[in-house]
């Protein structure tokens, strides 16, 4: 199971067993345009077909909170209902 939610730049996943919480790139940014990322030059990996995405400073991918959920109790026993 997995919900997503995003509000302005936040974005909120909703696990079974926590909650993800990240803030997405600025929109506004006049560096990367809202994208979240630069292009690097060929002259660091000259072999590649593509080149290197480097991370805008207006965004971290890699920086998020992470709230854990309580265990869910087991029912084992069976209601009448």
């Amino acid at each position: 199971m997995r919900n997503t939610i995003t509000i302005r730049r936040w974005r909120i996943d909703l696990y079974e067993s926590a909650i993800y919480i990240q803030k997405q790139p600025d929109p506004e940014c006049g560096d990367c345009e809202g994208t979240g990322s630069h292009y690097g030059s060929f002259a660091s990996n000259p072999g590649a077909d593509e080149p290197d995405i480097i991370p805008c400073a207006c965004w971290d991918p890699f920086r998020n909170i992470r709230i854990p959920l309580g265990r869910r109790p087991v029912v084992t026993e069976r209601w009448p209902f």
